[in-house]
């Protein structure tokens, strides 16, 4: 049975970031709110290692969900 890889990916003008084994969900969001920026988060088919493009700040990859802009309390 295959398993479903997936990996959520935010990003914003400043920097981006995924999940991955060290990293839950919760980590991510904390890390983009301490960075200061607002951002959008997405959920991405596949590992966080894999090889895919950024165009706009968002990952190019088929069936890649955006999951919300989400502006940091200043």
């Amino acid at each position: 049975m295959k398993e479903n890889h997936q990996h959520f990916y935010a990003s914003s003008v400043a920097m981006w970031a995924t999940t991955h084994e060290g990293r839950d969900l919760r980590q991510l969001l904390k890390l983009m709110d301490k960075e200061g920026y607002d951002y959008n988060l997405f959920l991405v088919p596949g590992k966080h290692t894999d090889d895919y493009e950024i165009k706009m700040y968002q990952p190019m990859v088929k069936d890649t969900q955006w999951l919300g802009f989400y502006a940091v309390k200043k």
